[in-house]
């Protein structure tokens, strides 16, 4: 049996994912993800959620943004002081207490709605762009 090699066959030419594609991409995921935290603190009144504090603030999400279902889905968010972001909602040791809070403002059930909408299902990123603009736009004229 003729080894591979000796078959003289070429290989396949490689897919070629150009620098200017990989950014283009990269940029339109930085874009979203600006403006879903933006869209998220305007859904709060430009106010922590937790507090009520007006400064400093950041836009937490729920569940993890590695899940691309959830990455954009506003709901997945809450907004929150820089302070209560690193030491209440990723410290370990406080994380019950952060999620009963998040249930009380949110509602019992957010944690099961948000597991709900979990998916493999990858977004058309463009889409999620266009989507997010919307929203920002519905929430700054209102």
């Amino acid at each position: 049996m003729p080894k591979i090699d000796d078959l003289n066959i070429e290989a396949p030419p490689r897919l070629k994912f150009g620098k200017k594609k990989h950014r283009k991409h990269k940029d339109i995921k930085i874009r979203c993800d600006n403006l879903w935290a933006q869209i998220v603190k305007l859904k709060a009144g430009m106010k922590s959620e937790w507090s009520g504090k007006t400064e400093n603030l950041h836009a937490h999400h729920l569940v993890g943004k590695s899940n691309y279902r959830l990455r954009y889905e506003i709901e997945n968010g809450i907004c929150l002081t820089g302070g209560e972001h690193k030491f209440i909602a990723h410290n370990p040791d406080r994380y019950e207490t952060f999620r009963e809070t998040v249930k009380r403002i949110r509602g019992r059930n957010i944690f099961d709605r948000l597991n709900q909408l979990r998916g493999n299902n990858k977004s058309d990123i463009r889409a999620v762009e266009l989507y997010l603009k919307c929203e920002f736009n519905k929430l700054k004229e209102s």
